[in-house]
């Protein structure tokens, strides 16, 4: 309940910029003294400024989302996005699968069999543990390296060396932005590092992009729009700005959400 109240805070942010403890209090039906709670911890990761009464928002482009809230926003447009990445795999792949709650949703709805999954995240390991048999359908690979802790992926030299000594088939990419001009960019330097390396060691990039994401650029590169083969959307996305990417020679695959 505490992460789906914080991702609507969020989102009332994203929409009015500002908004006070009184009316955040009314809107989620919990207590001013909960609510200024919230803030007081969202404010700590950097998604907010508490002021007077209530807070505003302050985010630039290398502010990064916490994953807890990021979970929970949109989860059905995710698992839609995910599924047709799944859809895409084919039995005995090489799969490098990325971090972020996007790419996460891939792991439950794969059925392809006898692949090999080379992952930087701790998150995408273990589900890959919990839902598939290891050895006998799965064999995963962690990269190792160091371990962020908020969002549980490995970064670092070590992580990068891990995705440079393999040749993979398909390569399913999350990012914080993704522009006809500007590429695919994330928000924290290292982990960018980690997400190039997975694409150069890629026959085929995939990224998986909610329509929100459309056209806004963060703070580091990944990649340009000319590594990029296929991207997954949504159906909420602007069909002009689809047509954009088609048009730089990206396979645009849009996913209906139910």
């Amino acid at each position: 309940m505490k992460a789906e109240r914080h991702s609507r805070i969020v989102e009332i942010l994203d929409d009015k910029n500002t908004a006070s403890v009184a009316a955040l209090s009314a809107e989620l039906h919990v207590s001013e003294m909960t609510i200024r709670r919230d803030l007081l911890e969202l404010e700590r990761t950097g998604i907010l400024r508490r002021i007077h009464g209530g807070a505003t928002r302050t985010t630039g482009r290398a502010y990064e989302p916490p994953f807890r809230v990021r979970q929970v926003n949109d989860s059905e447009v995710k698992k839609a996005i995910a599924k047709v990445a799944a859809d895409m795999i084919e039995d005995g792949d090489a799969l490098g699968i990325d971090v972020g709650s996007t790419v996460l949703e891939i792991v439950p709805q794969i059925t392809a069999t006898n692949l090999t999954i080379v992952t930087a995240s701790l998150r995408v390991a273990t589900a890959v543990a919990e839902y598939h048999a290891l050895e006998q359908t799965v064999r995963l690979i962690s990269t190792g390296g160091v371990l962020r802790a908020e969002e549980l992926s490995f970064i670092g030299h070590a992580a990068v060396q891990s995705f440079e000594r393999f040749r993979i088939d398909k390569a399913f990419l999350g990012v914080g932005g993704v522009s006809v001009k500007g590429g695919t960019t994330e928000f924290n330097l290292e982990d960018s590092d980690v997400k190039r390396a997975m694409v150069a060691s890629a026959n085929k990039v995939i990224v998986l992009a909610d329509s929100s994401k459309l056209e806004k650029v963060g703070f580091a590169e990944v990649c340009s729009i000319s590594e990029i083969d296929v991207l997954i959307t949504d159906d909420r996305a602007d069909p002009e700005l689809l047509r954009g990417f088609e048009a730089a020679g990206v396979e645009v695959v849009v996913a209906p959400v139910d």
